[in-house]
C-alpha cells in the first residue's frame, strides 16, 4: 500500500550498553550483529524494542548470503525434472526477497546514509542551559 511515509520521532532513553548476542544469530553473522548494535547504541537511538528489527535484518543478510552462495554453486538456471528443461533457481527469488527485507529494515533502523541524516537517527544533543531557555520555563 502506497502512501506517505511515517514521520520519525526521536525516542528518548536509548540503550546505553551493547546487549548480548542472541543464541540464534549464526556464528558468521555475530560480527555484523555487533556492528549494527554498536552503531545504533553509539548514536543513542537503539532501544530494547528495536532488537527484533535488528535480528530480522541480520537474518535477512544471512539468508541473502546463503542464497547467493547457492546461485554461484548451481547457477541462475537449473535443470527441472526428467526432461532437463531449465527453470529459475529458487535461490534467485529467495535472494530478491532477502534483499528487499534488508533494504526496508536498513531504512527503518537508520542504517542507510539518507536515513542517518534524519534527526531521529542522530545522536541526542544535550539541551543547552542558557538564560533564554530558563526564562521560557
Amino acid at each position: 500500500m502506497k502512501g506517505r511515509k511515517a514521520e520519525l520521532k526521536v525516542i528518548a532513553g536509548g540503550l546505553d550498553h551493547v546487549p548480548d548476542v542472541p543464541a540464534h544469530v549464526p556464528k558468521e553473522m555475530i560480527a555484523e550483529w555487533i556492528g549494527v548494535i554498536e552503531e545504533l547504541t553509539e548514536r543513542e537511538v537503539m532501544t530494547e524494542g528495536m532488537r527484533g528489527a535488528v535480528d530480522a535484518y541480520i537474518m535477512a543478510m544471512h539468508n541473502a548470503r546463503k542464497a547467493q552462495a547457492e546461485i554461484e554453486k548451481h547457477g541462475l538456471l537449473i535443470p527441472s525434472g526428467k526432461d532437463g528443461i531449465l527453470k529459475q533457481n529458487p535461490a534467485v527469488s529467495m535472494l530478491g526477497k532477502a534483499n528487499q527485507t534488508i533494504m526496508r529494515l536498513a531504512v527503518e533502523l537508520g542504517l542507510t546514509p539518507a536515513a542517518r541524516s534524519k534527526p531521529a537517527f542522530q545522536k541526542q544533543k544535550e539541551e543547552e542551559d542558557d538564560l533564554f531557555s530558563r526564562l521560557l520555563s
